[in-house]
């Protein structure tokens, strides 16, 4: 009896745990390379949410059966998240992103997906459509994906599914921040 309940315990111990909302803090670090300013302005319109399986969490804590134990809900908003990504990114690139109403250049966002899982690995799922303005007439109207493995879970943590998702934003704007250029430069 000892037995089984010694093992029980290391079983629990070290199976690590799957219950427990986990709360990240969104954040996003540019990824391409500097570019020199080209005096073109661009205004960043806040980004919509149409993303239809939850406006709130942001995926599943999942245990070793793959049962759903806890959600995954971020600290900030996705919207603000994705809207100052792009801002950051813009600027990498050379944009001089601007507040002005009057810009020439706008552009707009809506986030369709924006997921994140643990079971065995981490990973993340986000579906945008991106639409760029010049004058009011668009010049670029895509929707982009991106799915990425982040390697296993070990601890599904706060930290990890935060991290997850933050690069499958950067391989997404490896994308996105191209099409601009060609359409723009």
């Amino acid at each position: 009896m000892k037995r089984w309940v010694l093992l029980s315990v290391l079983a629990i111990v070290l199976s690590g745990c799957a219950f427990g909302t986990r709360r990240p803090m969104l954040t996003y670090s540019v990824i391409l390379p500097a570019a020199s300013k080209n005096n073109i302005a661009i205004k960043v319109e806040p980004f919509k949410d149409e993303r239809t399986w939850s406006k709130e969490k942001l995926g599943d804590v999942r245990n070793g059966y793959g049962m759903r134990c806890a959600d995954i809900i971020p600290q900030n908003s996705v919207t603000e998240w994705l809207t100052d990504a792009f801002k950051k990114e813009l600027a990498n690139a050379g944009y001089t992103v601007s507040e002005d109403q009057n810009t020439d250049i706008n552009l707009e966002g809506i986030a369709l997906e924006v997921y994140v899982n643990a079971y065995m690995n981490y990973g993340g799922r986000i579906k945008l459509k991106v639409t760029l303005k010049k004058n009011d007439k668009e010049i670029l109207s895509k929707e982009y994906s991106e799915e990425k493995n982040c390697g296993m879970a070990w601890a599904s943590t706060a930290a990890s599914f935060g991290k997850t998702i933050e690069l499958t934003l950067q391989d997404l704007m490896k994308k996105i921040i191209p099409d601009i250029n060609k359409v723009l430069l």
